[in-house]
């Protein structure tokens, strides 16, 4: 597994689609956003990915365990037909993970809290329940023994889910010649729609070729005008209580009703399915919308003005917050992963339920501000370590090899990365020389200071640097050794930057290119070396 989730990084870019979607319908002249239920879709969202980071690494685990002990068939990750396949495997699985999560009680506990909101726009895309990857992974697994390579599947799974953003917005109508078999915004609104003839229908992610093989296919019909949530109306914007609404009924029948069957069976009943002596528990009969697309008021609670400005200010500062946390979590200890959440989650009640003018958690944020701007500064500033390692053999002795590649200033000769070295002299430094160079990269010439720390003849030398524009720390080690047609060269550079920030940039391009031209950087030693060596 990676030691970074870049699912965090990708929070920036969804905030700015969505103020994009936002500009351009306040442009159109439609209004359909409303303050606080966008906040409480985005509060959903932020539960959701922390409950994703904190699951994945079991659960991609036990993919992973499957497809190497019990899979049936082998499928190259580089052989076009296996992405083909597993593009249409995965899109199946989510099918009907998708169906069975409206049709089962206990799973649409996992799932409704995405139906829930009243508008339909880009913040519902974001919407989910917090508890929806832990039992959606399951449907997977049959994949895993089908043979799709663990890689393939998580291309193909972050394929899916992001191709689904796009369709939870009003701004597009239809699209002539996707309709009916790619999932669009049109098919994808009627999927969200309460009214009759479109509740439980087209559960397709990608494609809806499976609702139309499945018989659950459904086109949005111009006489009939989407009304969106859910016929149970949540009536609240607090993330905790949204998450558990479902399954909070559920249990009080289980509580309730006398049937001992009953108490167990319930749960994997079809979705809204209840004993016979729990029905008089809706006692407030007029909060069901039973035809779905009856007129009925938003949840729209009012609240002053300054309560909205200081909601807001309490989620950006989450988004910060979570973003560095996020991309962070694989290699955070416990203490540091409970924090995080507790904070962040602490954060979203507050401001949600400033959005209905109460104050029972604010008192909290006498203690949650502090923790909050200390914990986001230790993440911004935690240090990463990335070592690349190289070998190559050469028809040249240890010692001339080791020689040459200690002589620094011979360095741009054939490092691609190496520009100018400003050194004491030609020859090979020695423990403790300082010398300095200017090097070419991504974000463009950085200038190094080097001390060398450790030299043993035909043996090792070895250095480290300071990158002067960055504070990122180096430490380059060549090894040699002899063998029966020359030497082993072994190339050793570890680098540590100091902040988030560059760590993102690492990991996303930069890391990336060091290993290539790392390797290039050996190939072009050995050739320089071999070519001296026989001249």
């Amino acid at each position: 597994m990676s030691d970074y989730n870049i699912n965090g990084l990708a929070i920036p870019l969804f905030l700015i689609f969505m103020a994009m979607e936002f500009l351009y319908l306040r442009l159109c002249g439609r209004s359909l956003h409303r303050y606080n239920d966008s906040v409480t879709s985005l509060s959903m969202g932020l539960c959701l990915l922390i409950s994703d980071a904190l699951l994945k690494a079991y659960t991609f685990t036990v993919f992973i365990y499957l497809w190497q002990h019990h899979r049936l068939f082998d499928f190259a990750a580089t052989d076009l037909i296996t992405w083909v396949v597993f593009f249409f495997g995965v899109d199946f699985c989510y099918y009907w993970f998708h169906r069975c999560a409206h049709e089962i009680n206990i799973l649409w506990g996992t799932h409704v809290g995405h139906h829930q909101s009243e508008e339909y726009n880009l913040t519902t895309a974001l919407r989910q329940s917090a508890f929806q990857y832990a039992f959606s992974w399951v449907f997977y697994l049959p994949l895993a023994i089908l043979g799709c390579p663990p890689q393939v599947f998580l291309v193909q799974f972050i394929i899916l889910k992001l191709y689904q953003f796009w369709l939870h917005t009003q701004a597009i109508y239809r699209i002539p010649g996707l309709e009916g078999f790619f999932s669009t915004p049109s098919s994808h609104r009627v999927h969200h729609a309460k009214n009759p003839v479109y509740i439980d229908r087209n559960y397709g992610g990608t494609l809806v070729i499976w609702d139309r093989l499945f018989g659950t296919w459904q086109p949005e019909l111009k006489q009939e005008a989407c009304h969106y949530g859910t016929t149970r109306p949540l009536d609240t914007f607090n993330p905790i209580k949204a998450n558990l609404q479902h399954w909070n009924m559920l249990l009080k029948d289980t509580l309730h009703t006398r049937s001992l069957r009953d108490k167990f069976s319930l749960w994997f009943q079809p979705t809204g399915w209840r004993p016979n002596d729990c029905l008089s528990l809706e006692h407030d009969t007029s909060a069901m919308q039973k035809d779905g697309c009856r007129d009925r008021q938003k949840y729209d609670p009012p609240t002053s003005k300054l309560n909205k400005i200081y909601a807001g200010i309490i989620m950006l500062s989450l988004f910060l917050l979570s973003t560095l946390f996020l991309f962070l979590t694989p290699s955070l200890v416990f203490w540091q992963l409970t924090l995080g959440s507790c904070l962040i989650i602490l954060g979203l009640v507050v401001a949600n339920d400033l959005l209905e003018s109460k104050t029972t958690y604010l008192k909290f944020e006498v203690v949650r501000w502090p923790l909050t701007i200390w914990f986001s500064v230790t993440l911004w500033f935690t240090p990463s370590t990335t070592i690349v390692i190289d070998t190559i053999a050469m028809s040249v002795p240890a010692s001339q090899s080791l020689n040459y590649a200690a002589s620094v200033e011979k360095w741009p000769e054939w490092h691609p990365q190496s520009l100018k070295v400003y050194a004491p002299r030609s020859n090979t430094l020695i423990k403790d020389e300082l010398f300095e160079e200017d090097i070419t990269t991504p974000i463009g010439p950085q200038h190094l200071k080097w001390n060398i720390t450790k030299y043993e003849p035909n043996q090792i030398w070895q250095a480290e640097a300071i990158n002067q524009n960055n504070g990122t720390h180096i430490l380059l080690t060549y090894e040699v050794s002899e063998t029966d047609t020359g030497s082993r060269f072994k190339r050793t550079l570890s680098y540590t930057v100091p902040n988030v920030f560059l760590t993102a940039f690492n990991v996303l391009i930069f890391k990336n290119k060091v290993e290539v031209k790392s390797e290039e950087a050996l190939l072009n030693l050995r050739n320089v070396l071999e070519k001296r060596f026989k001249d």
